[in-house]
């Protein structure tokens, strides 16, 4: 699992307990029932009403926070028959007790465990993760696909970082804005790896749209080869006839067009070459960019052996 999805992770689990107010009426079920005192109707309408809160939001867990759940111990509490164990069942003092800890714990230590995972604060770049227009940056975060068992060579993610600078370069130029001003700014790892990478708004949003357009045309060229789809996709661009119309209006020399125009097609087709994906892509859900955009075979590490 990667760190960023543990760090979601903790803060929906988190959330949610801290929302419905679980832990207080658990605790008092407990209290109740280590004195052999039945529940009071008001406390019974305040935990089922508790348990149906964290039901719902507990419905809504992305898979780390659902795995994030299960280590705690705290999934049965989204189901009835727990809840009928809680209200009355011979031993509810002690199990309403073990899992007002569990609530506790989670609400109270998870979120300083995340944050000591998180990057120490920037405010340049907590700023452009915010997404905040005056601070003039913004991020783009990139997934390595990988398969189970075979891990990436240094090559491939010097490819992929190469074919984003080559990118970024270019768009740069037509954008006004410094071809230099890239930057990783972390980088995570998981089942698949993730990179994050800083620079001027206008330019990520250009390279940004430039992924999208590639994906646009992978999908468009999925019956064939992966090198000729690769290869089609990189030189249909619609970015470089906007290349090709500044040149024609003498708004760019030719030599500096075609310049750019090498670099884009050479950083689309690392880019396809190399196998990642932006979060973007999934939200074009008429397929599987794992698969559509997994990397060349080559760029793999052989399987790990003892597995």
């Amino acid at each position: 699992m990667r760190k960023a999805d543990l760090i979601s992770g903790v803060e929906q689990v988190s959330g949610a307990l801290a929302q419905s107010g679980l832990e207080l009426p658990l605790v008092e079920v407990a209290r109740l029932g280590y004195r052999r005192e039945p529940v009071p109707g008001e406390l019974l309408t305040r935990l089922l009403s508790a348990l149906r809160d964290y039901g719902l939001l507990a419905h809504r867990y992305t898979r780390p926070a659902r795995m994030l759940s299960e280590q705690l111990g705290i999934t049965p509490l989204e189901h009835a028959d727990t809840w009928s164990l809680l209200i009355a069942a011979e031993n509810r003092a002690q199990e309403a007790f073990a899992y007002a800890e569990r609530v506790r714990f989670a609400t109270q230590y998870l979120p300083r465990v995340s944050g000591l995972l998180a990057q120490a604060g920037i405010p340049s770049v907590d700023a452009a993760r915010r997404g905040d227009v005056q601070s003039g940056a913004d991020v783009l975060t990139v997934q390595v696909i990988e398969s189970p068992r075979r891990f990436s060579t240094p090559t491939r993610l010097a490819t992929l970082l190469d074919s984003l600078d080559l990118m970024y370069g270019a768009c740069a130029v037509l954008e006004g804005a410094e071809p230099g001003g890239l930057s990783v700014i972390a980088c995570d790892s998981g089942s698949d790896k993730t990179f994050e990478l800083m620079g001027a708004t206008p330019v990520i949003a250009a390279v940004r749209a430039v992924v999208l357009s590639l994906w646009d045309r992978v999908v468009f060229y999925r019956e064939l080869p992966a090198a000729q789809r690769y290869r089609l996709a990189a030189e249909s661009l619609p970015m470089l006839d906007r290349l090709k119309e500044r040149a024609q209006q003498g708004q760019m020399a030719p030599e500096q067009a075609e310049l750019l125009r090498r670099r884009v097609v050479e950083g689309a087709g690392k880019f396809l070459v190399a196998g990642a994906t932006i979060p973007e892509l999934q939200e074009r859900a008429y397929a599987n960019p794992r698969t559509l955009m997994a990397p060349a075979p080559r760029l793999l590490a052989p399987p790990v052996a003892g597995e």
